[in-house]
């Protein structure tokens, strides 16, 4: 299901063991797009965008988005999608920054996250450094935006809204994209990790707050 908000926003929503009505799944449509209003992605002139959201069953208070991307690790990347292959991560003058290899659909992405803004519910990521190399062959520079979010759903349930997108350098880039099909690719490989970005957060958390109830 998708429900269009502008001309380079789209949702996805994630279709989930809970969500089976028509009228459910639209009320979930219609709070995820409430929440890109405050996206901190700036859209861009050659850019596009794609938003898919899951469910987290725990109150938001007892998560930490921000620790939980910072402390990921090779392993954890590489669990989320069938896509990623490898990750690194390190602090340079107080910044984080996120190295990482993966491949969506026919095309091969090398990036170098930098976190732009944190909050316990809030993180945001752009990657201007991406080079990704068309057909696995052809190198060509682009941006690329992650944002991660979390909005209270009741008292203990929340949901991980998770944005990423490309920004093309020209028009011809971004045509010859959608072209070959790059979209629907990107399409899969979000709800595939986003699904999974979910699914770890609610056990990680779950795992830290009982060890801090001990």
């Amino acid at each position: 299901m998708s429900e269009k908000i502008n001309n380079n926003v789209t949702v996805f929503t994630g279709i989930t063991e809970g969500i089976g009505l028509a009228g459910v799944k639209k009320t979930v449509a219609k709070e995820m797009e409430k929440k890109l209003i405050g996206q901190k992605t700036v859209d861009t002139k050659y850019g596009a965008r794609f938003v898919a959201s899951f469910p987290i069953n725990l109150a938001i208070e007892k998560i930490d988005l921000n620790k939980w991307v910072t402390e990921m690790t090779d392993a954890d990347y590489r669990s989320y999608s069938r896509d990623h292959q490898m990750m690194s991560s390190f602090v340079k003058d107080g910044i984080f920054y996120m190295k990482n290899l993966e491949n969506i659909g026919t095309d091969r992405l090398i990036q170098r996250y930098e976190l732009k803004y944190h909050s316990p519910h809030h993180v945001q990521f752009y990657s201007s450094e991406t080079t990704a190399y068309v057909m696995r062959l052809f190198p060509a520079k682009v941006g690329v935006p992650w944002e991660m979010q979390l909005t209270k759903t009741s008292d203990d349930t929340c949901q991980l809204t998770c944005l990423i997108g490309v920004d093309f350098p020209n028009v011809l880039l971004k045509a010859a994209w959608f072209s070959g099909l790059g979209d629907l690719f990107l399409k899969r490989h979000l709800n595939e990790e986003a699904e999974n970005f979910a699914k770890d957060i609610e056990r990680k958390s779950k795992i830290e707050g009982g060890n801090n109830h001990d």
